[in-house]
């Protein structure tokens, strides 16, 4: 859990007199500025909670019309997604080409059964099945609207930037922060922000948009990253030198190394997303196809975010160990990584490669000798691969074992039981700690650190550093919005305080 100190349980800094007087909190939990003119939540709550009675009465004349259509339906669903999961997993880790292709064939033809089921029991019942729908689609239109937190920060004044976002990174500031934490000074290079740019990351994407032009243009100082250079130390010397704050322009891989410098130094960290997947930049909520609104962040506001650390290295998304790692290691990897992960992964997932062994127990002290895949990240990662929040100041350990197709088909049978929830197995275990250890026979252990091979010695001692990384992110971003379950109660229960605290008094 995250200290009740100044800081917000989403990372940005808390309410209260840091947001002077245009803020103001409401009683739905939720964000609004004065004057912001926006349309009232309640009409938007009322539209939701229309739709969810439209969705019922279609549910309704559904399940009194088709008798048993309906249960036939969602079997046949559950039976067809398992098949799916099955020949999915043979057409990847077979060695035969036929095989492959017969187990893709009938994966199509699972799907085509799903959609064509849906189909015909749409037709058979257009009308429910049409309020359903139409429901469906208003309500999480709707809903979200009302949800919606209104923009936490004033609009910034049109004046030019004096420097970056300060500690309290406020919107008495306009969102700019002040000039004493990293602005660009008058004394030489003292307190200009740093910038290091890997010109390879991405295909060579920082040169393709002109990034370093567009950094020095804005008065960063840039420096582009050579072959064999060291990026810790030239962090270090940047800080030396009064830079007041420190900026990666790359991949995942390149965060970590730079971030930590930051942690260490207390001064504020910047990531452009210029790599091939930009996780971190993603999680942030940065948009990860536009680097160059990215540098926006030197003059924006400030928020704090967890770190986790193994040993001495630090990481920004997660470390792994075992099949993925093993196959981070390959040197073909950075250049093809599907063609490399076709070529390693299924012999694990054949079972020709033994597990990993490793002396690891979860929150209730049970043991996990061996694994296929141990994922430990700092916070926790939602289905779909994105981190609701990073300010959580938990490890999300995942350890995976299951490893053949009828292992993986009953992972995802009861994963879409339980509503894309996995429970817990002999082939799957997932908790949340602050601090992990993990012991091997082996004297080091390869691990994927941000998606970067490395080599760890073992114990290897996980912890998280909570709020320990002062990030600077760009004025329009705004506070990340949580996440809408729509299909949770507490979604309606709060939809239906809206409407009753809106009411005129």
């Amino acid at each position: 859990m995250a200290p009740k100190n100044t800081i917000a349980s989403d990372g940005w800094l808390s309410i209260g007199p840091l947001l002077g007087s245009d803020v103001q909190r409401r009683d739905n939990d939720r964000m609004t500025s004065r004057g912001s003119g926006r349309v009232p939540s309640r009409w938007w709550a009322v539209a939701a909670l229309a739709a969810l009675v439209l969705v019922a009465a279609g549910l309704v004349q559904v399940v009194a019309g088709s008798r048993r259509e309906a249960l036939n339906l969602l079997v046949g669903t559950v039976l067809s997604v398992a098949v799916m999961a099955a020949t999915a997993w043979w057409a990847f880790t077979t060695r035969r080409v036929w095989k492959r292709w017969l187990n893709i064939a009938i994966a199509v033809l699972a799907v085509a059964n799903v959609v064509l089921g849906f189909l015909e029991f749409g037709f058979r019942q257009a009308a429910g099945a049409t309020a359903i729908v139409a429901g469906s689609l208003t309500y999480a239109a709707t809903a979200r609207r009302a949800l919606r937190p209104a923009p936490l920060w004033t609009a910034p004044d049109s004046s030019p930037a004096a420097g970056l976002g300060s500690p309290s990174g406020g919107p008495g500031s306009g969102g700019r922060g002040s000039a004493t934490p990293g602005g660009l000074g008058a004394d030489g290079d003292q307190g200009r922000p740093w910038l290091v740019v890997n010109p390879r990351s991405g295909d060579g994407k920082a040169g393709r948009v002109g990034l370093v032009e567009a950094a020095r243009a804005r008065g960063l100082r840039v420096h582009v990253l050579e072959r064999g250079e060291d990026l810790v130390a030239l962090a270090r010397e940047a800080v030396a030198a009064g830079a007041g704050a420190v900026g990666v322009a790359g991949g995942d891989g390149s965060l970590g190394l730079v971030a930590k410098v930051a942690v260490e130094a207390d001064v504020p960290f910047v990531c452009i997303p210029s790599g091939t997947r930009n996780h971190f930049a993603g999680d942030l909520g940065l948009d990860r196809a536009d680097p160059l609104a990215a540098l926006d962040a030197f003059t924006g506001a400030e928020r704090r975010i967890d770190v986790g650390m193994v040993g001495e290295r630090m990481f920004l998304n997660n470390v792994s160990l075992g099949a993925y790692a093993d196959m981070v290691a390959d040197p073909r990897y950075r250049a093809a990584k599907l063609a490399t992960a076709h070529a390693v992964l299924p012999a694990s997932l054949r079972g020709e490669h033994d597990l990993l062994q490793v002396d690891l127990r979860d929150a209730d002290g049970r043991e996990h000798p061996d694994v296929l895949v141990l994922l430990v990240a700092a916070n926790s990662y939602e289905l779909n691969g994105v981190r609701e929040r990073l300010d959580g100041g938990v490890l999300q350990v995942s350890a995976l074992r299951a490893r053949t197709g009828a292992a993986l088909a009953g992972l995802a049978t009861r994963a879409l039981a339980r509503g894309g929830r996995v429970a817990g197995g002999s082939g799957w275990a997932q908790w949340t700690t602050t601090a992990l250890r993990v012991s091997a026979p082996l004297a080091q252990l390869p691990a994927g650190i941000d998606g970067e091979a490395a080599t760890l010695a073992t114990p290897l001692e996980f912890r998280v550093l909570p709020q320990a990384l002062r990030v600077l992110v760009p004025p329009a971003l705004g506070p990340p919005a949580p996440r809408v379950r729509l299909q949770s109660w507490a979604t309606v229960r709060r939809l239906v305080r809206i409407v009753d605290l809106s009411k005129p008094s």
